[in-house]
């Protein structure tokens, strides 16, 4: 197009020279004077407007006439001009906040994302994301952090509190009878062995034997011994033994209750033994230690962490969950006006700080890249932007000088 337009250009200044030459020979007429007038002033016209569009870029015909081949000259200074234009102009920072200002951005940035969720894209979005997430979770690091948190509780704990609410736990349950029958039945299985009832016999004879009794006591254990032998007093005690523990484990026998009661009484009493306080405020400090919670937390962690990336990486985890989870927080943030205008001034700003931070490399910027042209490249790129416009310039000066040309000559034709 700037071709063509030069080409138009050259061939409204032929057609004037042309003229010019063509009316010389009829000048002495006079309808030959007012059209040489014309031509001649188109001539001027063309000229002079080639002349003044030439001069912007360079030296018309190579010759160095004063104030000619301005932009090169004058680049410095052009530049300068065109930065400061744009910097506190086109882009300033009041225009550029005022535009802003006016850019609902989260609300845009909101509806493009829900009307986008049900794409493949989208979707492989939320699944990376989501394992990055995963991925940037070091249980090594965690691990302690969980360990201080748990041994933080622990310490918070009331012992005597914790105490009492096991024994009441314990009572609730009826776990000090079902501990106590547990005793009872080991006893049992203990007593009906052979072995104990021998053992028991021989301990009891050997008990009558150490006996030291005078006179008629003497005689009277000495004739007991010799009636009954190991065996014999073995089972008279371990049917004692027997009998005894059946009324303990029978329901309601005043000897059971009797023992039940002291040791639900010796319970109640826990909570006020100083020792065993102390003792379980010592254990608290000492649990994360004895348990080795650092190393069974870190590899919990990596196996939860395993776990969770291979459910995100199922098919069911965008569609059943992620999608949902973002679909109502979407639904939450644009129902609420309040937070949605929140969200609106946050984000503007955040981008007006940046501005705010950054403008200066708005011209900067600018300068750089007309740095990197040399004037031959830049005086190409201006004249293919601006040059058809320019080149219309030389045809409507030799028209506009053709006609000025016609009037002049018909006014010296009037007078």
């Amino acid at each position: 197009m700037k071709k063509e337009a030069k080409h138009i250009a050259a061939v409204s200044l032929g057609v004037m020279g042309v003229g010019f030459v063509a009316t010389l020979p009829v000048a002495a007429t006079a309808w030959g004077a007012f059209l040489q007038g014309g031509f001649e002033a188109g001539v001027v016209g063309g000229l002079a407007d080639w002349f003044a569009v030439s001069a912007l870029f360079r030296h018309p015909l190579g010759i160095p006439i004063p104030h000619t081949a301005l932009l090169p000259r004058n680049r410095e200074k052009i530049t300068r001009a065109l930065v400061n234009t744009v910097e506190n102009e086109l882009l300033s920072k009041a225009t550029i906040r005022v535009r802003l200002e006016q850019i609902p951005f989260l609300s845009k940035a909101l509806e493009l994302a829900g009307g986008h969720l049900e794409s493949a894209a989208v979707q492989g979005a939320l699944v990376y994301a989501a394992k990055q997430a995963l991925r940037a979770v070091d249980p090594k690091q965690l691990a302690p952090w969980l360990t201080e948190a748990v041994r933080s509780g622990l310490q918070e704990l009331d012992a005597e509190g914790l105490l009492q609410g096991v024994v009441a736990h314990v009572q609730q349950q009826g776990y000090d009878a079902k501990a106590f029958d547990f005793a009872l039945d080991k006893v049992e299985g203990w007593a009906l062995k052979r072995e104990t009832r021998d053992q028991l016999g021989g301990m009891a004879i050997k008990a009558f034997e150490g006996l030291q009794a005078g006179g008629f006591m003497q005689f009277a254990v000495n004739a007991f011994i010799g009636m009954l032998s190991e065996e014999k007093i073995g089972t008279i005690l371990q049917n004692f033994i027997l009998s005894y523990t059946e009324q303990l484990r029978t329901s309601g026998h005043p000897r059971r209750a009797a023992v039940l009661g002291y040791i639900r009484q010796e319970l109640d009493k826990l909570g006020e033994q100083p020792q065993l306080l102390a003792e379980l405020e010592r254990m608290k400090e000492q649990l994360p230690a004895w348990l080795a919670l650092d190393e069974k937390l870190e590899a919990l962690l990596r196996k939860l962490l395993e776990k969770a990336e291979a459910f995100v990486d199922s098919p069911e985890f965008a569609g059943r969950y992620a999608l949902p989870t973002v679909r109502r927080v979407l639904a939450s943030v644009q129902g609420n006006e309040q937070r949605l205008q929140a969200g609106e001034s946050w984000v503007r700003g955040q981008i007006l700080d940046y501005v705010e931070q950054n403008h200066g490399k708005i011209g900067q910027l600018v300068k750089e890249n007309l740095d990197k042209l040399d004037n031959d490249k830049l005086i190409e790129m201006m004249e293919e932007r601006v040059g058809k416009d320019l080149q219309w310039i030389r045809v409507n000066g030799a028209i506009c000088g053709f006609l000025i040309g016609l009037g002049l000559a018909g006014l010296k034709l009037l007078f």
